[in-house]
């Protein structure tokens, strides 16, 4: 039972990153750099390390999505004691679809850590240009930083390449 709710949440969080990265963007598609989206990471860290579940969710493109990875992360009891460690960084770039739309690319930081529960953590935040939410002009996805969830990556037909899960330990 605990999987088949797993895959939805997954189905959920696949459909919402895809509606957010199609309609959250700004039109600009300058590059997200490694310092701005580090930055953002830090105040995402800052807000999850005060329990501001209001303002880490600002940071987000979808604050229901946030509010969601909230929870199944573990809630205020698992926010990571220590920052994460940026293991690795790419490029997620604009896709312009056949039928006209576009996904918004950005920039994504690969994160590891143990969250406060004992469980580790590697999850795919991904930051990308946004006048609608966020900060500065940037907002991300799976801002819950500890949650272990990846990106989906679009194809110009629409088509959707997953990552269910990045962490180790999803059963």
């Amino acid at each position: 039972m605990k999987v088949l709710w797993m895959i939805i949440a997954v189905v959920i969080i696949i459909c919402a990153s895809v509606s957010i990265a199609v309609f959250a963007g700004n039109g600009n598609d300058e590059e997200v750099s490694v310092e701005e989206a580090t930055s953002l990471l830090n105040q995402a860290v800052a807000y999850a390390q005060e329990q501001d579940l209001d303002k880490l969710c600002d940071l987000s493109g979808s604050k229901l999505m946030c509010q969601h990875q909230w929870e199944w992360a573990g809630g205020g009891q698992a926010v990571p004691a220590e920052p994460p460690e940026i293991v690795d960084t790419y490029l997620l770039t604009t896709v312009h679809l056949k039928w006209g739309g576009r996904i918004v690319g950005g920039r994504v930081l690969v994160v590891e850590g143990i969250d406060a529960l004992g469980k580790p953590y590697q999850t795919e935040f991904f930051v990308f240009r946004s006048r609608d939410s966020g900060l500065n002009g940037l907002a991300a996805t799976n801002v819950v930083y500890w949650s272990g969830y990846g990106i989906s990556q679009c194809n110009e037909d629409g088509s959707v390449t997953t990552a269910l899960s990045v962490s180790p330990e999803v059963e």
